[in-house]
């Protein structure tokens, strides 16, 4: 059952195609290739998420692998046509397929890939292929070039990644979003994955999500110095994200531990609680009651 909700998790926020990857500069040695909203099928090839490049002297540095190995290959030919130099690294910030399943193509380029610790027992315990096979028999031909691959290298506490003269920082997040969530410090930006949206509902129902948790990753982000947060989806955000993202979350534990306490079933919690102030979000259809329902089992857990 919790396999099941990892993968519509992770599925139902996958990015429409558009004709040809269209890289865009954030900063001087950065880069993003990123799509629209909609749900996988051949036609868009399961195109989700936001993925990074950061140029060295030495060669690229990569923030998550898209969805699919097919993916993550035109990334990697798209950043090579603004410079031919080797990838050699891959962090991915936090373990759903959006961010991760593309990993394959980087492991073929030679480069390291980098997570957290949790990812790589996510890949040894067989989750990573139990979801992997939910997605295929959900959306036929969109996943089957995809083989979870381990990491090279494990992150369980801060660390500084020397890439020539550059320093990359990789901070462990967790738990919040999920239990491998990874921030890292780059050229003055943070890239935070999944933990910070804005005006786009964020999801909260992963089997190792911590709510809780995550309301206080957000204060210690914004104690952090950055230009801008580049998040796992959508644009470039500033600290007014942080304060968005954080209301939400504060919104569903706040109104479902209420309407809990007044002796409501999930079912009329979630009922109450189908309009919101968050109702004209993106992706608030697929994800807002979904939340409730995990954030309603949740609350249970945190008193145990």
């Amino acid at each position: 059952m919790r396999v099941w909700g990892i993968v519509w998790a992770l599925v139902a926020i996958l990015f429409s195609f558009s004709e040809a990857m269209d890289l865009q500069k954030i900063a001087r040695n950065i880069y993003v290739a990123k799509g629209t909203y909609g749900l996988p099928s051949k036609e868009n090839r399961g195109f989700m998420s936001n993925s990074y490049g950061i140029l060295t002297r030495e060669g690229w540095i990569v923030i998550d692998a898209l969805s699919t190995p097919e993916l993550a290959r035109e990334f990697i030919s798209e950043l090579k046509k603004i410079k031919n130099v080797p990838v050699l690294y891959l962090i991915i910030t936090h373990y759903h397929m959006d961010h991760y399943f593309g990993a394959k193509a980087y492991k073929e380029e030679g480069a390291k890939v980098i997570a957290h610790k949790n990812l790589k027992v996510f890949y040894e315990e067989g989750t990573a292929q139990m979801v992997l096979e939910g997605a295929r028999k959900g959306f036929p031909g969109v996943f089957d070039d995809v083989e979870p691959v381990a990491p090279d290298m494990v992150i369980d506490s801060k660390v500084k990644l020397r890439v020539g003269r550059k320093v990359i920082e990789i901070i462990p997040m967790t738990p919040a979003h999920t239990n491998t969530d990874l921030v890292i410090r780059a050229e003055g930006y943070l890239f935070v994955g999944d933990l910070v949206s804005y005006k786009r509902i964020p999801f909260l129902g992963d089997r190792n999500v911590k709510t809780k948790r995550w309301l206080k990753v957000l204060d210690t982000i914004g104690k952090m110095k950055f230009k801008k947060l580049l998040g796992g989806h959508g644009d470039p955000m500033g600290r007014e994200a942080l304060k968005w993202t954080r209301d939400y979350i504060n919104f569903v534990r706040t109104e479902v531990a209420r309407l809990k306490d007044e002796g409501l079933f999930v079912d009329e919690v979630k009922e109450k609680l189908k309009e919101s102030p968050f109702k004209d979000s993106k992706m608030y259809d697929v994800f807002h009651l979904r939340n409730v329902y995990f954030v309603f089992n949740e609350l249970d857990m945190e008193l145990e």
